[in-house]
């Protein structure tokens, strides 16, 4: 899981603000915290499963600036072909799931939220190096 998260950050962190778990320090709109999700078990194939859960957040008056950020994080992880990642102990497809834009945001802080939900397949296994991905 750790794998998941350093790599898929890295990826986030050229394009968007982002943190994992929670925003430290100054905060700088919009921005996007993560969290990871296991699902289900792991099988003898070598083959597991995550969800990966990205929300936005815009405080001010123009929200389009959130829509923006979200459509990077959507082109990053395209939904019909996902984006190949080599890890160390190797690889993982990573593709857009479910994106909803409807949250209810605290009207004290007047935060606009959006998330958007990646679906990450990983299987363990030497990497041959026959193909270059991230």
């Amino acid at each position: 899981m750790k794998e998941i998260i350093k790599k898929v950050g890295e990826i986030l962190s050229a394009d968007v603000n982002y943190r994992f778990l929670r925003w430290r320090g100054k905060v700088q709109y919009p921005y996007f915290i993560g969290e990871l999700h296991k699902e289900g078990g792991g099988d003898e194939s070598g083959e597991g499963e995550y969800r990966f859960l990205l929300t936005g957040f815009y405080r001010g008056e123009d929200d389009m600036q959130l829509y923006e950020a979200a459509g990077r994080v959507l082109e990053l992880f395209p939904e019909d072909t996902g984006r190949l990642i080599q890890c160390r102990s190797g690889t993982m497809l990573v593709s857009t799931g479910e994106i909803l834009t409807d949250l209810p945001a605290d009207m004290e802080t007047e935060l606009s939220k959006i998330q958007i939900t990646l679906e990450v397949k990983r299987w363990k296994g030497k990497n041959n190096g026959k193909r270059k991905t991230d």
